[in-house]
């Protein structure tokens, strides 16, 4: 297999990026390309093995998060833990990549680099949900990367598995944790979901860290649980999921005290994939549930707004449904339903996991482009998919 992706087109035999939009046209949004990448395509690690499952250790894996880098049309690709949900090694990386030929009837996206992320003595890191050290955590190398964002040069991966905000260097090499407050964490790690589960009255829930990270134009992250803490009444006493008050934490730097804001999920069996900064207090979430194709029923993309939040970072506890008085959650409204039937995507093969969110720069006609990828999770026969759509810039304004 060529380092080259083999592309397929799904949906369009075009992509413009100078899309008109004339002055009598009202403010839209339009989907202008959906490519799909076979999902055997490798990576630039140059690793040959293969992992306990069989998968080759270089296969490419889809986004998990996206970050441009404000070149171009050069994004920062983050993959998660690797095949089989934790249950094999593989190496959390992220992927440097040009996206601009995707816009081209014929072009192909250009991979440019690989790096492998590694902890500070430069021990490679594990998605394997074994890879812990419960006496000595410093020690652990588990790793469940899904977020990313580039900051003065580092860049930033929020992680499940901890919950962890960690910063690396240019070359993979961890330099630093950002401070998460106690109550994310868990107590008792264990490779087993189930035991995990059993075994932790408080903290993130498994599988559902850190699943979303953004920067904004000053230099603070803002990340997302993918569903709440188990103290905010995330399951009833049956197990059956439903709070809907998932947490965002927002950290103005590695050495100030972080901030919450309460996001509500309109269903308790959806959570947050994705954020991406809009401008100012406005943001951008994927949310969604775990369903495919034709069984999907929801795949949006929000809008919404912190600056009439409360901080909740000295609330100890939320309720699985409703908030008190003193409590106002941040304000969001639906910005695309990527289940529209105007946007041609959804069906028998409409993907899970819509995990990738990221603008890019603007458009000729002045609109926004925005980037949506999906996680393949490694699957040979699943293609990673990439959506790229222009947004009017009215429309990101949530008032």
């Amino acid at each position: 297999m060529t380092l080259r992706f083999i592309l397929r087109r799904i949906a369009f035999s075009f992509c413009l990026l100078t899309t008109t939009l004339h002055a009598e046209e009202p403010a839209k949004i339009s989907l202008l390309c959906d490519i799909a990448i076979p999902g055997t395509a490798s990576d630039l690690s140059n690793l040959t093995e293969t992992l306990s499952d069989g998968t080759p250790a270089n296969r490419l894996g889809g986004p998990s998060g996206l970050s441009w880098t404000g070149r171009g049309l050069e994004f920062l690709w983050i993959t998660d833990r690797g095949p089989l949900d934790g249950a094999t090694t593989h190496t959390p990386r992220y992927h440097v990549a040009d996206l601009k030929p995707c816009l081209d009837a014929s072009g192909e996206p250009i991979l440019k680099r690989t790096v492998l992320l590694r902890d500070r003595q430069g021990r490679p890191l594990s998605g394997s949900s074994a890879a812990f050290d419960k006496e000595r955590p410093e020690n652990s190398l588990r790793f469940d990367s899904e977020g990313i964002a580039l900051r003065n040069g580092s860049v930033i991966v929020s992680e499940e598995y901890g919950p962890v905000v960690r910063e690396f260097d240019e070359n993979g090499k961890a330099q630093r944790d950002w401070p998460v407050p106690a109550k994310f964490a868990i107590s008792n790690p264990s490779a087993s979901e189930e035991q995990e589960f059993a075994e932790n009255a408080t903290g993130r829930l498994t599988n559902a860290g850190f699943e979303g990270l953004c920067i904004d134009s000053e230099g603070q992250l803002l990340a997302a649980l993918q569903r709440p803490l188990r103290q905010d009444g995330a399951y009833d006493e049956a197990g059956q999921r439903v709070g809907r008050n998932v947490r965002l934490l927002q950290m103005c730097g590695p050495d100030c005290k972080p901030r919450e804001f309460v996001y509500v999920l309109d269903d308790p069996k959806q959570g947050i994939s994705e954020l991406c900064h809009v401008g100012g207090t406005t943001y951008l979430a994927i949310e969604r549930d775990s369903t495919v194709g034709e069984t999907a029923q929801a795949k949006k993309i929000t809008i919404f707004d912190i600056s009439r939040a409360t901080d909740v970072s000295d609330t100890p506890r939320l309720p699985s449904q409703g908030l008190p008085a003193s409590i106002v959650p941040v304000r969001k409204t639906v910005l695309i339903d990527l289940l529209d039937p105007a946007f041609g995507l959804a069906g028998a093969k409409f993907p899970e996991k819509i995990e990738g969110l990221s603008f890019g720069p603007k458009l000729a006609d002045g609109r926004r482009l925005l980037v949506v990828a999906t996680d393949n999770d490694f699957e040979a026969a699943e293609p990673i998919r990439f959506w790229f759509f222009a947004v009017a810039e009215p429309l990101l304004k949530n008032d």
